[in-house]
């Protein structure tokens, strides 16, 4: 018998993950997929089109998950727009600031996890980062191996999933993934601008810093970023000349800042800030 998989909610980070379990469809064979939310007239099109075999649930504002798996990924403030009938096998929810204790006072479950995908789980290129809660699962501790392998194999459609201990740590993630392709592309921007400046076209520009993040991309995979920065600067070389324009604006502190406003605002909230 199959299990069901209940997502809720179709908007982009939803249809990022839907894009990429179509991807990896033979993973889900075992699930009886089902998606639901406020308008599925906006996604009919997109649903229709993913090479998924899923079932589209009317509207509704009580929604059924008993021994279901469900994945939430509405907006944080419309958790509370359904009430959950029955208890969930498991609950997945990649709702940026809305901790676990949270969760458990809208659905019950036997196992709850945060997760923190990006956009590119749309082309399996996701980095995920998940936290399992055990807590509800003292009667029956044998099971929460098999459980975690569930989410990892759910996650995995989307990308690479690190499982970190804490739960604060999914906030953490915000500086390392959950944002940082938008900061990425800020990047990627005023590089194609620059090659714009200093006389290529746009096209050639763009070409060419597309290429040049997937070359990165690759030696990530075998160098830190500083042994990359050591490999390509020579003694009083351009590249060094240009990093020094960069230690002198701080463009590695201005950065991390960026990156520390945006965990700052998606950390999870205590019960006395809701």
């Amino acid at each position: 018998m199959k299990t069901r998989l209940l997502i809720v909610g179709y908007g982009r980070m939803a249809q990022a993950m839907l894009k990429g379990f179509a991807q990896n469809a033979h993973k889900l064979e075992s699930y009886q997929i089902q998606i639901t939310g406020r308008n599925p007239n906006k996604v009919h099109d997109f649903l229709k089109s993913l090479p998924l075999e899923m079932e589209t649930l009317p509207p509704s504002h009580t929604l059924d998950i008993d021994n279901a798996n469900v994945l939430l990924a509405v907006k944080p403030y419309a958790l509370g727009n359904f009430s959950y009938k029955g208890r969930a096998c498991m609950v997945l929810s990649v709702l940026a600031g809305v901790g676990v204790d949270t969760l458990k006072e809208h659905l019950e479950s036997s196992v709850y996890v945060r997760c923190m995908p990006n956009i590119a789980a749309q082309h399996h290129l996701s980095a995920t980062s998940m936290y399992v809660d055990f807590s509800c699962l003292l009667k029956m501790p044998h099971e929460s191996e098999h459980i975690k392998q569930q989410a990892h194999t759910l996650l995995e459609c989307l990308g690479s999933v690190v499982e970190v201990a804490q739960e604060n740590l999914i906030d953490a993630s915000l500086a390392t993934s959950g944002s940082s392709l938008a900061f990425l592309s800020m990047v990627a921007q005023a590089l194609v601008s620059a090659g714009v400046r200093e006389g290529l076209s746009v096209d050639q520009a763009s070409s060419l810093v597309k290429q040049s993040f997937k070359g990165f991309a690759k030696l990530l995979e075998e160098q830190s970023p500083q042994e990359i920065i050591d490999s390509i600067c020579t003694p009083g070389g351009a590249t060094i000349t240009g990093l020094s324009v960069l230690e002198e604006k701080a463009f590695k502190g201005i950065l991390m800042q960026a990156c520390h406003a945006a965990v700052r605002k998606g950390r999870t909230k205590s019960k006395s800030e809701e």
